[in-house]
């Protein structure tokens, strides 16, 4: 079998063993699953990214990290209180500077990797535990599947648009695969999700709100595909991680919605006055 062939086979068979459980998981009545699926997405992705950017310190070191980001998601789900999730970020900074004050290493990079470490916490524990809270709207499977649709359809449409249509390179430093009119069919896309929302499951959404969660949302997914590559290429890695046969780390999958997620959510409870159950 060839290796592309091989890949492709590797693909639809995770995704198609993932994907119902992913489905139970939104559809089920009580918010709690999709908390626990997002502290345990929190931990692999940390532990994905930390093995990546933090390879020069000790392991227990990264599992500090990986322990700060899970403490941060689980403050931010269970005790939703501003001064609560202020004290585990205050906590998780102070704890990684006096980490690598005493167990500096390599004392030139001992700043910037300190810096990364409180960065993982932020970058993964705070943009995907928002996906969490959504399930806690009235109606929160449709918004999650609002979030998913708006990000994944951006995704596909931007590929299969830069296939057809690519000419101008979007970003070739970070990612030269990408073109400007991938990410035009991208929104487009995106769009076309809100659409299909409004028509099907969500008749409550507004067309204005639609449309603004989907273009905003569709190109924070954009960003966020780049800056996951941006991290990648810096440290010469080509997947995150391994976990997912056929698609690499679950922060390759995650990426976009890092930075989806938390702006429908803010949209929702701020814009539409949304609150949770």
């Amino acid at each position: 079998m060839k290796e592309a062939n091989r890949n492709l086979a590797l693909r639809l068979l995770s995704a198609g063993l993932l994907a119902p459980v992913l489905l139970l998981v939104i559809l089920w009545q009580r918010p709690e699953p999709m908390a626990i699926c997002v502290h345990l997405a929190v931990i692999i992705s940390l532990v994905e990214l930390y093995w990546i950017t933090l390879r020069d310190d000790p392991s227990w070191m990264r599992i500090v990290g990986v322990a700060l980001g899970l403490l941060t998601s689980l403050t931010l789900y269970w005790c939703p209180r501003p001064d609560a999730t202020t004290a585990m970020l205050v906590a998780s900074t102070l704890v990684a500077l006096l980490l690598h004050l005493f167990r500096y290493g390599d004392l030139p990079t001992a700043a910037s990797r300190a810096g990364l470490m409180v960065l993982g916490v932020c970058y993964v524990a705070l943009l995907l535990t928002p996906l969490a809270l959504i399930k806690r709207f009235p109606e929160g499977s449709d918004w999650i599947f609002l979030v998913l649709t708006v990000t994944w359809f951006s995704d596909t449409g931007a590929y299969f648009s830069g296939r057809a249509l690519g000419r101008h390179k979007l970003y070739p430093a970070i990612s030269p695969g990408k073109s400007v009119e991938g990410a035009i069919g991208g929104l487009g896309s995106s769009v076309g999700a809100a659409v299909l929302a409004k028509l099907w499951y969500m008749p409550q959404l507004g067309w204005l709100d639609g449309v603004l969660i989907a273009i905003v949302g569709g190109a924070l997914g954009q960003a966020g595909d780049l800056v996951e590559s941006m991290i990648k290429r810096g440290y010469g890695v080509k997947d995150s991680g391994w976990i997912l046969p056929g698609h690499g780390g679950l922060l390759d999958r995650i990426d976009a919605l890092l930075f989806s997620t938390p702006y429908t959510y803010l949209y929702a409870v701020y814009i539409m006055g949304v609150r949770p159950l």
